[in-house]
């Protein structure tokens, strides 16, 4: 057990060290998009983004999450899983992209967003191959290259806007530089994750079926997520148009990369939780409840510096013009805590196989998302949108915490955040032993 902090923490520096390098280059994209566009143009982008991202969710349908937990609780047949897992998110993601493209032309759009949707749509084939070879690298404990392949998507993106900014080549050039990045990617994780385990493509192993109906609740969970998350920009776009967008999307974009530590360390210490969950369930609470304070602190910390340093961060990254999105940036400080720890019960859920559970809050979250959206967003724009967020990841948080609870006998005390400290202190950060 003495390796397991260390393993945790190397693949969560590897990642956010990645993401560092990535986030540079996107806060390097950003600049340029914003500047480029406007707050009209770059509302237009950030629509057309989220309208294909929550039909792309499909693509998904959980069989990533439900894939890692499987394959590591059975290495010898993890090729074999992870192959039959790749064919059908490809099925599934070339699905979801005639679907969005077809909604699209049935809805009131001119013929320039029709288009940019269907050039947008052939990036869920390239995320779908590319992801799922990211699972080896979860499986593995390789995370490593995870951020290799999402830092190779970035570097050819921001070298192809610099030209679609140069020939002045506009929007749908925008968009053709995000499906390069993409497809680029899915390239570089398919090396380097052959080389860690060579998979076999096939749907007929006797894992398919099972790996379907696991996945169906975490699918219809990610498909839930994924609307409440989006929707408050459609609506948005809806109601107060493409500039209210911008401005929203700017915001997002930032709270967006913040949140990433998050699921970093919540993909390093899903093997672990996964294999406690079917062996040591009291291990397991005493994982949850450490990993609880971690995320805690480190989401408070991020919170806080966000908050203060919101006016700058719009500034520099996205331009005077957009001085509008910092209200909603400081408002979008208070749902980082929440989201911090939503990723950590959301995967402690998934290790102990109850993804029904999950769907069950989901939808209870969706319709209060929506429900209040409609509410708000007439009144207070983008403002009221970012409120909405803090208050429907507060309720998931405390709604994931009593079930977690249920099930295992554990919840987060406030005395487990000096205990982990001391715990810290004297074992020299190694906490998960």
């Amino acid at each position: 057990m003495a390796s397991l902090t260390r393993k945790i923490a190397a693949n969560t520096a590897a990642q956010m060290t990645g993401k560092a390098a990535s986030t540079v280059l996107g806060v390097v994209i950003t600049i340029l998009l914003t500047r480029y566009l406007g707050p009209a143009g770059f509302g237009t982008f950030t629509f057309i983004l989220v309208f294909v991202t929550m039909f792309g969710t499909a693509a998904d349908w959980g069989l990533t999450l439900i894939t890692v937990r499987e394959a590591s609780q059975d290495a010898r047949v993890a090729n074999e899983i992870i192959g039959n897992v790749l064919v059908i998110r490809l099925l599934l993601a070339a699905l979801a992209a005639a679907v969005a493209v077809a909604v699209m032309h049935l809805l009131p759009y001119d013929p320039l967003t029709q288009t940019l949707v269907l050039i947008a749509s052939l990036t869920l084939l390239a995320i779908s191959l590319k992801t799922s070879f990211q699972i080896i690298f979860n499986v593995k404990l390789r995370m490593e290259n995870t951020a290799i392949s999402d830092f190779c998507a970035n570097l050819l993106t921001m070298l192809l806007v610099f030209g679609v900014i140069n020939f002045n080549w506009g929007i749908t050039g925008v968009v053709l530089a995000y499906l390069a990045g993409d497809i680029f990617s899915a390239l570089v994780a398919g090396f380097l994750g052959f080389r860690l385990l060579p998979i076999r493509l096939s749907l007929a192993h006797p894992a398919t079926r099972y790996l379907l109906l696991e996945s169906l609740p975490m699918g219809a969970i990610l498909v839930t997520f994924t609307i409440y998350n989006r929707i408050d920009t459609v609506i948005l776009s809806a109601v107060k148009g493409d500039v209210a967008v911008g401005f929203y999307g700017a915001a997002y974009r930032i709270f967006e990369v913040l949140v990433l530590g998050a699921a970093y360390f919540s993909n390093a210490i899903l093997p672990l939780i996964s294999n406690l969950a079917q062996h040591d369930r009291v291990k397991l609470g005493e994982i949850y409840r450490k990993a609880f304070v971690v995320l805690l602190l480190l989401g408070s910390a991020v919170a806080a510096v966000n908050y203060l340093l919101a006016p700058l961060g719009i500034a520099l990254i996205a331009g005077a013009k957009f001085a509008p999105a910092v209200p909603a940036l400081q408002i979008l400080s208070l749902a980082l805590v929440v989201s911090y720890l939503n990723h950590l019960n959301g995967y402690t859920l998934i290790a102990l196989g109850k993804q029904w559970w999950s769907f069950v809050v989901a939808i209870g979250a969706l319709f209060l998302n929506v429900g209040l959206n409609w509410i708000l967003i007439p009144y207070f724009s983008l403002y009221g949108a970012a409120a909405i967020t803090f208050v429907t990841e507060g309720s998931i948080a405390l709604a994931s915490v009593i079930l977690i609870h249920k099930m295992i006998g554990v919840s987060p005390r406030p005395g487990d955040i000096f205990a982990v400290g001391r715990e810290i202190i004297t074992k020299k950060g190694k906490i998960f032993e």
